[in-house]
C-alpha cells in the first residue's frame, strides 16, 4: 500500500526538503509541488485521499506564500519522509501541519487463451530386411570326349614318297575333354518398398474457461483522524 505525505513550508526550504526526500530513496516522479489556485489546490489535496478540513487547510496555506510539497511513498519509507518534512516544519518556524492520505489499488485481472501447436509421435511404419535361404536346383547337360583306339584292315598300294614317310617314327596325340559344372550366383533386384508421408490437416476447437476480476467501488462511512499542526494560526 502507497501513502501520501503533505507538508506545507516556507518557500526558501522546499529544495532542502526535495532534496532529502529523493536522498531517501524516493522516486522524482513520487515528489510534487502542488500549485495553483485556493480552490485547484483543495480539490487536487482532496483526489490524493484527504479529507474536505485538511484540503482547505492546505489550500489556505498556498494561499498565504507557503509551498506545499506531496511525497508518495510505500509505507516502509512513510516514516523517513514524514521525519525529514518535521525537521524542515520546525526550520520554517511556523507550519501550516502535515497530514498523510493513503492510496490503494485493487488490479483488474482477466485472463487470455494462447493456443499452440506441438508435435508427438504417433507410431510410424517400420521395414526391416531379412535374408532367407531355399534350396534350387538346376539341371545342366554336360559333354565328355573319350578317345578310343581301334585297327581296320586296309589293302592300298603306297607311292615311294608315302612309302618312304611311312616308315618315319611319329607320334600322334588326341585329347579328350569333358564339361564341368560352374555356379555362380547373381544379385538381381526384384522389387522394392518406399516409404512416404502422406500429410492431412484438420481443424480442432479448443474450448476453456477464463477468468476476469470485476472490481466494483463504493463508498463507505468512516471517521476522520485529527492532524497534528506545528505552530498554527
Amino acid at each position: 500500500m502507497t501513502t501520501t505525505v503533505i507538508s506545507a513550508f516556507e518557500a526558501k526550504a522546499v529544495r532542502q526538503v526535495m532534496g532529502e526526500l529523493l536522498e531517501a530513496g524516493l522516486e522524482r516522479r513520487d515528489v510534487h509541488i502542488i500549485e495553483g489556485s485556493e480552490d485547484e489546490v483543495a480539490a487536487e489535496v482532496a483526489e490524493r485521499g484527504f479529507d474536505e478540513d485538511e484540503a482547505r487547510r492546505f489550500a489556505r496555506a498556498v494561499s498565504a506564500g507557503k509551498a506545499l510539497v506531496a511525497a508518495r511513498v510505500g509505507d516502509e519509507k512513510a516514516e523517513r519522509a514524514v521525519a525529514i518534512m518535521e525537521r524542515y516544519e520546525a526550520d520554517a518556524g511556523e507550519g501550516e501541519g502535515r497530514a498523510r492520505g493513503g492510496e490503494a489499488s485493487v488490479p483488474v485481472v482477466e485472463e487470455g487463451l494462447e493456443v499452440g501447436k506441438s508435435k508427438v509421435a504417433r507410431g510410424g511404419v517400420r521395414v526391416t530386411s531379412t535374408v532367407s535361404e531355399r534350396p534350387v536346383e538346376e539341371t545342366v547337360t554336360l559333354r565328355e570326349e573319350h578317345v578310343e583306339a581301334g585297327r581296320r584292315r586296309v589293302d592300298r598300294e603306297l607311292s615311294p614318297e608315302e612309302a618312304e614317310a611311312a616308315f618315319e617314327e611319329r607320334t600322334v596325340e588326341m585329347t579328350e575333354t569333358a564339361e564341368e559344372v560352374e555356379v555362380e550366383k547373381v544379385a538381381r533386384v526384384v522389387g522394392e518398398v518406399t516409404l512416404a508421408k502422406q500429410v492431412e490437416e484438420r481443424e480442432e476447437t479448443v474450448r476453456d474457461t477464463v477468468r476476469r476480476t470485476d472490481v466494483e467501488v463504493e463508498r463507505v462511512g468512516g471517521v476522520a483522524k485529527p492532524t497534528r499542526k506545528n505552530g498554527g494560526k
